[in-house]
C-alpha cells in the first residue's frame, strides 16, 4: 500500500526524546516519527529528505540524515515507496474543457459529467487513507496554459487524469515531457489506464431486451470519435447479429456534433419519423439522457406509452435519469470499480511494482427504472 505521512503529526519533542539515541540500538524498531521527533521536524519533512527530492533546503536535509544515521535508522518500506515520489498527495486531474472542445466544438460548462469521478475518487482516497489534490483543467489563454499546475509545481506523486491525455493537447504535450512522472488514464486509452466496457453493456442491454421479447430495437449514438459513442455501436451491432434482432437503416442514428438547440430539434424530428412509422421499433436504446427524454417525450405526443408500448434504456447517469417524469433505465459506468481500479494501479506505479494488466475495463451497470416492459402481443 501506499504510505503517506500526514504533514500535521508532528509531536513536540519531549525532554525523553532529547535523550541521546545510541547508533547500536535496533534498526527495525526506529520509525519514521522517531527521527522526526530527534530532528524537530515533521515525518513528511523526514520522507522528503530520505527521498533526496522536495523543496527543503540542504542544510535540513544534512540535518535528518545526521540524525537518521545517529539512531542507526534504516528505511525500509516507507523510504522505498517515497526515494522518488516525495509530496504525499494523489491527484484527480479533469481535463474537461479539451475534451469538449475538441469533440464538439464548444466551451465547457457543465461538470455535472465529472461529478461521479470527483465523489468516487474522495471516496477511494478517504477509505484507503490518501491524502488528494482535484484539479480542473482551465482553457488555455494569458492566464492558464491549458496543463496541469499541480503536476508542473511538482505539488503532487501520481495522477489518475480523466480527459483527453493526447499528443496534440497540451495535457498530453506536458505528460509526454515528464514520462518520469506515474499517472493513469480514466476512460481514455493510454498505457495505463481504466475504461468502461461499454460495448459490452450494450450488448447485455440488448440481451436483456430480447430476453422480454423485443426484435425490433432501434438505436442512437453521438460522434465516433468518443470512445464511448464507438462503442455504443459496436455493442449495438453485435448484439444484432448475436440475438438475431431486426433492425432498418433509419434505426440507427448518429448525432454528432455539440449539443445544442439545433440538435436537439434533429433528434426530435427523428423520433418523430421513427416512432411514426407503421414498422416502427418496439424499443429504443439511446447513447444519451437527453435523447432519451427526447424519444418518450415524442413518444407520448404520438399517443406511444411508455413501457407498455414502447421500451427505452439510455447511457448515462442515474442520478440524471430520477429528474425525468418517466424514469428510464440506465446504463450506467462502474464509477467506484473503475475508480477504486485506478488508483490501485497508480500506487503500483508508484512504488516500482508490474502493473499485471494495464489496460482494464468495467462493464457497466443497468440501472432499472421506469421505461422497460416485455412486449405484448
Amino acid at each position: 500500500m501506499y504510505q503517506i505521512d500526514s504533514r500535521t503529526d508532528m509531536t513536540i519533542p519531549t525532554t525523553q526524546s532529547r535523550m541521546p539515541v545510541t547508533p547500536t540500538g535496533s534498526a527495525s524498531s526506529v520509525r519514521i516519527k522517531d527521527v522526526a521527533r530527534r530532528a524537530k521536524v515533521a515525518p513528511s519533512t523526514v520522507s522528503l529528505a530520505l527521498s533526496g527530492n522536495g523543496y527543503i533546503s540542504d542544510e535540513k536535509r544534512k540535518h535528518i540524515l545526521r540524525v537518521a544515521n545517529e539512531m542507526n535508522y534504516r528505511p525500509k518500506m516507507a523510504a522505498r515507496l517515497l526515494r522518488a515520489h516525495n509530496t504525499g498527495y494523489m491527484g484527480l486531474i479533469i481535463n474537461a474543457y479539451i475534451q469538449d472542445a475538441k469533440r464538439n466544438d464548444q466551451q465547457f460548462n457543465d461538470f455535472r459529467p465529472v461529478g461521479w469521478q470527483i465523489t468516487s475518487f474522495l471516496e477511494a482516497c478517504r477509505n484507503d487513507g490518501l491524502r488528494h489534490q482535484i484539479e480542473v483543467i482551465q482553457p488555455p489563454s494569458e492566464e492558464h496554459k491549458g496543463v496541469s499546475e499541480l503536476i508542473e509545481g511538482g505539488m503532487i506523486d501520481g495522477a489518475v487524469i480523466s480527459g483527453l491525455v493526447e499528443k496534440d493537447c497540451p495535457l498530453g504535450n506536458m505528460l509526454l515531457d515528464q514520462p518520469q512522472f506515474p499517472w493513469v488514464s480514466l476512460d481514455e486509452p493510454a498505457e495505463y489506464c481504466v475504461l468502461s466496457a461499454t460495448d459490452q453493456g450494450v450488448e447485455q442491454a440488448m440481451q436483456y431486451l430480447a430476453a422480454l421479447g423485443h426484435q425490433k430495437i432501434a438505436v442512437t449514438f453521438g460522434d465516433v470519435n468518443c470512445l464511448q459513442h464507438a462503442q455504443v455501436k459496436q455493442g449495438y451491432e453485435s448484439a444484432v447479429k448475436q440475438f438475431g434482432l431486426k433492425t432498418q437503416a433509419k434505426w440507427v442514428a448518429q448525432f454528432p456534433g455539440a449539443i445544442n438547440d439545433a440538435l436537439r430539434k434533429i433528434e426530435t424530428q427523428w423520433a418523430r419519423d421513427v416512432l411514426s412509422s407503421k414498422n416502427r421499433p418496439t424499443a429504443i436504446f439511446c447513447g444519451g439522457i437527453g435523447t432519451a427524454a427526447i424519444v418518450i417525450h415524442t413518444a407520448a405526443k404520438l399517443g406511444i406509452d411508455v413501457p407498455s408500448k414502447l421500451s427505452v434504456i439510455a447511457v448515462g447517469f442515474g442520478v440524471d435519469a430520477t429528474s425525468q417524469a418517466i424514469v428510464p433505465t440506465m446504463l450506467e459506468r462502474d464509477h467506484k470499480s473503475m475508480m477504486t481500479a485506478a488508483l490501485s494501479m497508480l500506487r503500483a506505479r508508484l512504488q516500482d511494482r508490474t502493473v499485471e494488466d494495464p489496460i482494464q475495463r468495467f462493464v457497466p451497470n443497468l440501472i432499472h427504472g421506469q421505461s422497460v416492459a416485455r412486449v405484448h402481443g
